[in-house]
């Protein structure tokens, strides 16, 4: 089983779309999500493995599947691919979703399908894909590079006499401070 067909089986799960007569989904449609997820997850997870994506031929190289981390690719495109279709319900349903009024004995009917869409969206696969996207580059390898990010830098020239703010020469003749000095 390829990387394909995989990735379609677990998306249409997701969707709740894997049904024997029914389904709302093609695959052309969902796999065309897929290599958009593919695409766009290069940039947020930080992998071992340099993917290659082309959309247009609907490759991904090297092959995830014969890959230390292909696993988790495929896991996070898929996850990707089906916050994407929520994230796309949820705005139709909200530009479709409204209020409802007639005059003749007066009826006002409104609906709240979009309030639970946006359940789904704050804890369905976009939380899933986002909590476990933090996990996975916080990960050993990831905090290593965010340490050597983030840790204190001092050089060894810094002379704060000269630099402008608080207590410095510049800020003693600033004429803004209004200081009695």
């Amino acid at each position: 089983m390829s990387w394909q067909n995989t990735s379609l089986i677990m998306l249409r799960t997701l969707l709740n779309d894997a049904s024997c007569s029914t389904e709302k989904y093609t695959d052309d449609r969902l796999m065309d999500l897929l290599m958009t997820s593919a695409y766009l997850i290069r940039v947020d997870i930080n992998f071992n493995t340099t993917y290659t994506v082309n959309i247009a031929s609907q490759t991904i190289s090297p092959n995830p599947e014969a890959q230390t981390d292909g696993d988790e690719f495929i896991s996070f495109m898929v996850l990707k691919s089906a916050c994407l279709t929520d994230e796309s319900n949820f705005r139709t349903a909200a530009l479709l979703q409204g209020v409802s009024a007639r005059c003749g004995p007066a009826t006002i009917t409104t609906s709240n399908y979009g309030g639970y869409l946006k359940e789904l969206l704050t804890a369905g696969p976009c939380k899933s894909y986002q909590t476990l996207s933090d996990q996975y580059n916080f990960s050993y390898e990831g905090k290593r590079i965010i340490k050597a990010v983030m840790s204190p830098f001092a050089a060894n020239d810094f002379d704060p006499g000269t630099q402008m703010g608080q207590l410095g020469i510049g800020d003693l003749q600033n004429s803004h401070r209004q200081r009695g000095y």
